[in-house]
């Protein structure tokens, strides 16, 4: 029989029932001890997915000029839903789309109220809008100015609904590069 040497265990050519009665446990066999999964750190991971996903989501619905050619609705709500809604029909009716797409980096959950019965989050993150080109109507890029801050931070908050977190708000903080 070929043997074959893994981290920590041995191998042998007596079948199991040999050994069964007189066998200790292997390091390998023997059941590790897991950590509690911190309730909080996973609460905050799943916001920080989900806020990546809303840019996703966003990225389609600016690139169609239609929030319903998305599943935005399946990550916003309230005022991001709303602003998105008009900001796209009105790029709508100018004949307008967006073209590439966002960097999201430096996700960070920066409160986390577990206080009420929809869990609260406040996020905060770098988004660079550098590759995110405005399109007119003959799919041209629109010129920008050469000012614009296309590297900055917005803030977001949240609520875990029953389905999965909600973006309500989302807003870019003038002024502040990242």
């Amino acid at each position: 029989m070929t043997c074959t040497l893994l981290a920590l265990s041995a191998c042998s050519s007596k079948s199991t029932s040999d050994t069964d009665a007189k066998a200790t446990p292997t390091p390998s066999a023997t059941p590790t001890a897991t950590k509690p999964v911190d309730p909080s750190a996973a609460a905050e991971a799943e916001a920080v997915t989900a806020y990546s996903a809303y840019w996703r989501e966003m990225e389609r619905a600016y690139a169609a000029a239609d929030v319903d050619a998305s599943k935005l609705k399946d990550y916003a709500s309230g005022v991001a839903l709303t602003k998105t809604q008009v900001d796209t029909e009105r790029m709508k009716k100018k004949g307008s789309t967006f073209s590439g797409g966002v960097t999201l980096t430096n996700s960070t959950v920066t409160q986390l109220d577990d206080s009420k019965k929809l869990l609260k989050a406040k996020l905060s993150s770098c988004l660079d809008v550098t590759k995110w080109v405005v399109l007119d109507k003959g799919k041209k890029p629109v010129p920008l100015p050469s000012t614009r801050l296309a590297k900055y931070v917005v803030t977001a908050t949240m609520e875990r609904w029953e389905d999965g977190w909600r973006v309500l708000t989302n807003t870019p903080q003038s002024g502040q590069p990242c």
